[in-house]
C-alpha cells in the first residue's frame, strides 16, 4: 500500500538502472512467450528454448520489481496504522518494519546462497545454462533489500530522520 502523504521523487540513477533492466527483461519475457506460442501454433520446431528464457526473465523481473517497490515504499506498508500513532509510536513501527525487512532479507540471502552453492551449476533442461542464473535473482534482490534496510535503519537511528 502506498503512502498517501508520500510525494513522488525523481528516481535515483541505480533506481533508473533497475527500471531499465526490468523493462528489458519484461520485453524478453513477452517476446519469448509470444515466440513460443506462435511457434507452437504453426508447429515450428526449434523454439523449445523460448519458455526457458521466459521463465528466467520472469523470475528476474519479479525480484527487480520487489526491490523497486521497496525503494518507493510501495511494497508493504501500514500507513493507516502509522498515521494513527503519535510520533514516538510511528518511529517505533518504522524501526520494527526496518528490522523485519532486514531479518527476512538476510534469511533469503542465506537461503538463496545455500541453494546457489548446492545446485547453481546444474544445467537447465534445454539451453543447458546454469540454473543458478535463476537463483541469482533471489540472491541479488535479497542483497539489495539488506542494503535498503540498513540505510533506513541508519537514517532512523543515527541521523534520526523519519522514514518517507
Amino acid at each position: 500500500m502506498s503512502d498517501p502523504t508520500h510525494v513522488p521523487h525523481r528516481p535515483s540513477r541505480p533506481e533508473r538502472l533497475l527500471q531499465a533492466v526490468g523493462v528489458l527483461l519484461f520485453l524478453a519475457t513477452f517476446g519469448a512467450i509470444t515466440g513460443g506460442v506462435v511457434a507452437r501454433y504453426f508447429h515450428l520446431s526449434g523454439f523449445e528454448w523460448s519458455f526457458e528464457i521466459a521463465a528466467l526473465s520472469f523470475v528476474w523481473v519479479t525480484f527487480i520489481g520487489c526491490v523497486l517497490a521497496e525503494l518507493r515504499g510501495e511494497n508493504v506498508r501500514f500507513v493507516g496504522v502509522l498515521l494513527l500513532l503519535p510520533p514516538a509510536g510511528q518511529r517505533a513501527l518504522q524501526l520494527f518494519s526496518c528490522l523485519v525487512l532486514l531479518g527476512v532479507s538476510l534469511w533469503l540471502l542465506a537461503s538463496g546462497w545455500a541453494v546457489l552453492e548446492r545446485s547453481g551449476r546444474v544445467p537447465t533442461p534445454v539451453l543447458r545454462w546454469p540454473s543458478g542464473l535463476m537463483t541469482l535473482a533471489l540472491v541479488s534482490a535479497a542483497a539489495l533489500l539488506v542494503v535498503i534496510a540498513l540505510l533506513r535503519l541508519w537514517r532512523l537511528c543515527v541521523r534520526r530522520e523519519p522514514q518517507a
